[in-house]
């Protein structure tokens, strides 16, 4: 079987790379082996429906593969099953027979069928249902008796078990696939009594539910059910269906580009796993669905005796834009860089780097056994943002004349890669750009024909249910507002306690931990961060792009009273005074700098500086990373200047004021870092010249022997 390669549709190269990387790690299997339910996250409009596509694309006609959306159509989790057995029926080029679904079909009749009370007469009923189900016709009758028990089957489907627990929308698709799937339907009554309908009634009496009855007494047992008790035996038996047709019907061999464990032997000799594409993973309906296939997994490994047989060939792609919680005995939350010790918690690794290995290493183990915990058949994977070069693709296919008037690095700093915020700063009105002397990007900008300035847009396309948009007047701070000021600093991440003056700020944290707003994927690392703080993970950070957007609504709120202070002048300095109060990690010396990033958020530009420059030589290193941590707080200057007219302000009288050459290249290192961690400020090649000329220089000037860590921050801006 091969694997078709990446898809080439205009505007969607990142994310057929990402299919393609998922499907050549993640899709060979060796017999017998187990798969995971792979949760995709990623926030709201991040792509993951984008990938879900391509994955599918990328299937092709030689992968078996359906897809549910529930977010579209919030259906049972029966009327999904019944929804992908009817996709996966359909033929496959390397397939000599379409999938049949004999064990979920018989259940899901037997448990529509209005059975009499008389046992003796429910029996009767129960074998015209399987005769009916299994009838061939000849030929003289074979065109009228196909259509007709295909309508009569769809009907009993589509009137019966989708019809009770859907409503609005959903009721749509239950009618489309209804009519589309006619003709499958009658190819599988066709040629049902050929293949394993006696298997599948010997499988309704393995069950538990059926208590060791005859498979006439099991299927009737099923019937007289509630429909939520039978969501547990239809859904195992959709899965004993699909691990029979795999191993009866193997695909006819050929080259793929899978990439096996290195350990691997038979390198070519290895089959694929049938893919299931669910969107909408958070939903009630996508989690109820996704509980009860894992659960049935679990039911199935528990039956399973000698532990070989009950693996199927199952692998499921779930987008979800939740954290959920049962995760966590397995995976290390998105928003903490290190598992809980004694714990068998791992990072949750990008979709690019996923493997079946990294799940396999802990979980594989756990789910084998009976009595294995369902959580751990989940295998969450972070997806991958756009790199520079998507976005710089994507600018240029939106503006494609050869001066764009938006650096692609100012985009991708901005945006954080994230694909709807992308799409939404080079989307029109958004083309009118703004002028040499304005920000880069102006989040002010209307961003739709009402006149929704760009940062009010972001918020309200982003932002979980519970979190207002801010407006533009408020006499208390608004929650994401809050939230944004308290995650700029970047130590509050590693913070065990928060500050008592807010009782908004612990509910909106956990509302965008959950959301996955919040996470270590979206820190930006400086070019000087390394040196200063070593191989240490990167913090738990805001979006940059609702960092951004908050903080920009809160630049753009008027005083609550004519003669007051900005509030953002305001928030900081109440957030300064509520951290003061709290013991910092880190002690006294953090303490101080806390203070310091505060005073540089405030606009106290000079003292800062002269502060820093009164500890250069205690410890480079560790003045590295102080100097790092301090240009990393918000700068108030650039939401009404360009880079340039803000790095004239900060300098204003510096050298000519008399001071050292220590001072003076410590004020220029620290607005010129401070300017460059902003995503707004484009880092050109004249201002790295003079920051690694500030380094040399410092160098020079030191009293300590060892300038190694100068000298590599020199390097870092050559």
């Amino acid at each position: 079987m091969s694997v078709p390669g990446a898809v080439s549709a205009v505007g969607d190269l990142d994310a057929a790379g990402g299919a393609d990387a998922f499907l050549r790690h993640m899709l060979w299997r060796y017999p017998g082996q187990r798969q995971p339910v792979v949760a995709l996250l990623g926030p709201r409009g991040s792509g993951k429906t984008d990938l879900l596509r391509a994955v599918s694309r990328a299937c092709g006609g030689t992968v078996v593969h359906a897809g549910l959306d529930f977010e579209e159509n919030p259906v049972d989790p029966v009327s999904a099953a019944a929804l992908v057995a009817f996709q996966m029926m359909r033929g496959w080029d390397n397939l000599r027979r379409g999938p049949v679904f004999h064990r979920f079909g018989l259940g899901l009749l037997a448990l529509n069928e209005n059975l009499d009370a008389d046992r003796g007469r429910a029996a009767d009923q129960i074998r015209e249902l399987i005769q009916q189900y299994t009838r061939n016709s000849r030929s003289g009758r074979f065109a009228a008796g196909v259509e007709h028990a295909a309508a009569a089957t769809m009907d009993v489907v589509a009137q019966g078990a989708l019809s009770p627990l859907v409503s609005g929308p959903a009721r749509e698709v239950v009618s489309a696939v209804r009519d589309q799937a006619k003709p499958v339907i009658g190819s599988l009554l066709q040629s049902a009594a050929r293949w394993g309908v006696r298997d599948a009634l010997r499988w309704h009496i393995s069950v538990p539910e059926a208590e060791s009855a005859r498979s006439i007494d099991a299927l009737i047992r099923l019937s007289s059910t509630s429909r939520s008790a039978a969501v547990g035996p239809l859904m195992a038996a959709f899965l004993a269906d699909v691990k029979d047709q795999a191993e009866r019907h193997p695909p006819l061999r050929s080259a793929c580009s899978c990439v096996l464990p290195a350990h691997g032997a038979r390198r070519d000799r290895h089959d694929h796993a049938w893919v299931l594409l669910v969107d909408g993973a958070q939903t009630p309906a996508g989690r109820r669905f996704l509980t009860e296939l894992a659960g049935a997994r679990s039911r199935n490994q528990a039956a399973d005796m000698d532990g070989s047989g009950a693996a199927d060939p199952l692998l499921v792609l779930a987008a979800c834009e939740q954290w959920q919680s049962e995760w966590t005995s397995w995976w290390c939350e998105p928003w903490r860089s290190t598992p809980l010790a004694a714990t068998p918690q791992r990072r949750v690794p990008l979709l690019s780097r996923a493997t079946r290995t990294l799940w396999a290493r802990e979980n594989d183990a756990a789910v084998a056994v009976e009595r294995g915990p369902a959580a751990a058949w989940w295998y969450p994977v972070w997806l991958d943002p756009m790199t520079e070069e998507q976005v710089g693709y994507a600018m240029g296919r939106s503006d494609p004349s050869p001066a764009r008037p938006l650096p692609a690095s100012v985009v991708h700093r901005l945006t954080g890669g994230h694909r709807g915020a992308v799409s939404a700063v080079l989307d029109e009105p958004f083309g009118a750009h703004p002028g040499p002397h304005g920000p880069a990007v102006s989040l002010l900008a209307p961003a739709d024909e009402d006149g929704t300035p760009l940062w009010a847009h972001a918020l309200e396309t982003s932002l979980p249910e519970g979190l207002p948009v801010p407006g533009t007047a408020w006499s208390t701070a608004p929650a994401i507002v809050l939230a944004a000021a308290y995650l700029a600093d970047v130590r509050t991440a590693q913070d065990p306690r928060l500050p008592a003056t807010s009782t908004e700020l612990p509910r909106s944290l956990e509302l965008l931990r959950r959301h996955l707003w919040v996470s270590t994927f979206t820190h930006r690392h400086s070019r000087i961060r390394q040196i200063g703080w070593g191989d240490s993970d990167g913090p738990a950070t805001l979006h940059p792009w609702l960092t951004r957007s908050a903080l920009t609504a809160l630049n753009t709120a008027r005083p609550a009273r004519p003669d007051g202070t900005s509030p953002w002048h305001e928030l900081f300095a109440a957030q300064s005074v509520a951290l003061a109060a709290l013991p910092a990690h880190g002690g006294e010396a953090a303490a101080v700098e806390r203070g310091l990033f505060h005073d540089l958020a405030l606009g106290r530009f000079a003292p800062v500086a002269a502060a820093l420059a009164d500890r250069f030589d205690e410890d480079h290193r560790a003045w590295i990373r102080l100097l790092d941590y301090l240009s990393s707080a918000p700068c108030r200057l650039l939401y009404e200047h360009s880079p340039q007219e803000a790095y004239a302000l900060l300098l204003d009288g510096v050298e000519d004021g008399g001071q050292t050459v220590l001072a003076v290249a410590t004020a220029k290192l620290l607005a010129l870092l401070w300017l460059y961690s902003d995503p707004l400020t484009e880092h050109t090649r004249r201002w790295d010249g003079e920051i690694q000329e500030c380094f040399t220089r410092l160098a020079h000037n030191s009293r300590l022997l060892d300038v190694s860590p100068l000298q590599q921050a020199a390097a870092a801006f050559a």
